[in-house]
């Protein structure tokens, strides 16, 4: 009985995500070249201060994807009981709702545009203007693909937030800076980028919201299931990919910031890369675990593939680092190869505890995501307190990874699961 349903989980994940995985891989390589293409375009000192804006655009849309799987689960809850237009209607109305509250963050960075300009060097509050419009269109962008993952639309789902967002990103922004537009055009991008994929979700589901019902169910969300535990994942992952950017920014500032910013996209493929392991643990562990099914060798088989595919890139990494970053970045960012070794070391780790909490997600053992939570937030109390020099950071990184994997996979691996009634960890 167990392997018929591991089988029907593994024949419904490839038939029902092929293509969202697909176009993940594909968004994933768009907001890449992206951020190769300011790097080069707008040079060290500009792209520093991109680097950080765009972190604080990043940590945005990962809240929002808390938000997302919140809005989803409850849309497939209803969907369930009431059919697709009850559905549909339950996010009219929560739609409304969360407008008025996504304009609170955008007016509270517009309020305070001066003093966040000068927190990262920057002369002119134009391109803050600019992020908090993004933070918008960002936060509505996520509305939307919650509602078409809670319909199972995954191929709209592929199109609306992979492949018509990020593509639009790296053009307009391509063709924004080419222009003259420089940081604005940098940050402009993410506003048409974010837009038009809001639109393009919102096209592609017109027929459901119109033959919305005004019934719409039960819309109360069970917090403790959904939104907090990613929510917890958002601030694991926010730490390698906006919040060390951002210190940086701000401490060092000039063409150091901008070289870090240059390591750190370099980094990112480490992570980018295995990240549709993680997109299929997900689902697979949970359903298991919700069978009541042993999870371990999807764990073991995720963290070997993960631990190839980073390991691979971190080994070129560490062989090649001066060739490298100069080919992707142009010689201006040459002294950040002295960097590129150690951090791509800080990024193995991190890939590899990325598994380890998507899986702490996925059979609910919460206490390991507070306590991966936990050591992130003292990683960015040592870089304020400790930043005599970019090395000293990334050796912070290293150290915080490493103390997550060793505490993390020995519980994970040895501990026996124990299952009760609401699908929690004991």
């Amino acid at each position: 009985m167990q392997g018929i349903r591991l089988s029907y989980l593994k024949k419904g994940l490839i038939s029902q995500s092929g293509f969202l995985i697909l176009a993940t891989g594909t968004g994933y390589a768009f907001s890449y070249l992206y951020l190769l293409a300011m790097g080069r375009l707008l040079g060290p000192e500009t792209y520093g201060i991109l680097g950080a804006l765009f972190a604080i655009f990043y940590s945005t849309c990962l809240i929002g994807q808390a938000m997302m799987e919140a809005i989803a689960t409850n849309i497939a809850a209803v969907k369930v009981k009431f059919g697709e237009a009850a559905a549909a209607s339950v996010f009219r109305r929560l739609s409304i709702r969360l407008v008025l509250v996504f304009l609170l963050p955008a007016l509270v960075l517009i309020i305070f545009a001066r003093p966040v300009a000068s927190f990262f060097h920057l002369s002119y509050t134009g391109p803050v203007i600019m992020l908090a419009i993004a933070i918008f269109t960002a936060l509505l962008i996520n509305t939307v693909l919650g509602l078409l993952q809670g319909l199972q639309k995954f191929r709209q789902l592929g199109i609306t937030g992979y492949l018509v967002a990020q593509g639009v990103k790296l053009l307009a922004g391509v063709i924004f800076v080419w222009v003259g537009w420089d940081l604005m055009g940098a940050m402009g991008a993410l506003v048409a980028a974010t837009a038009a994929g809001t639109v393009v979700g919102l096209v592609l589901v017109r027929k459901h919201l119109a033959a919305g019902t005004r019934h719409g169910g039960d819309l109360s969300v069970n917090w403790d299931h959904i939104f907090l535990p990613t929510l917890s994942l958002a601030i694991f992952l926010s730490m390698p990919a906006s919040v060390d950017v951002m210190l940086v920014t701000h401490f060092f500032g000039g063409e150091e910031a901008g070289v870090y910013n240059a390591v750190a996209t370099l980094g990112k493929v480490i992570v980018f890369l295995p990240m549709a392991v993680s997109l299929i643990l997900l689902p697979k562990a949970t359903e298991g675990h919700a069978l009541g099914l042993d999870t371990k060798k999807i764990l073991l088989q995720s963290f070997i593939f993960t631990s190839i595919l980073s390991g691979v890139v971190a080994l070129i990494y560490w062989l090649f680092p001066d060739v490298i970053i100069t080919f992707f970045f142009g010689e201006a960012y040459h002294e950040g190869g002295a960097l590129v070794r150690l951090y791509s070391v800080a990024m193995l780790l991190f890939s590899l505890n990325v598994v380890l909490i998507h899986y702490s997600l996925a059979i609910r053992n919460l206490w390991l995501m507070l306590l991966a939570d936990l050591i992130t937030l003292v990683e960015v109390v040592a870089i304020v307190l400790m930043h005599q020099s970019l090395s000293q950071v990334i050796w912070i990184l290293v150290w915080g990874n490493l103390l997550i994997l060793l505490v993390s996979l020995p519980f994970l691996v040895f501990s026996k699961a124990r299952h009760d009634g609401n699908g929690t960890e004991g």
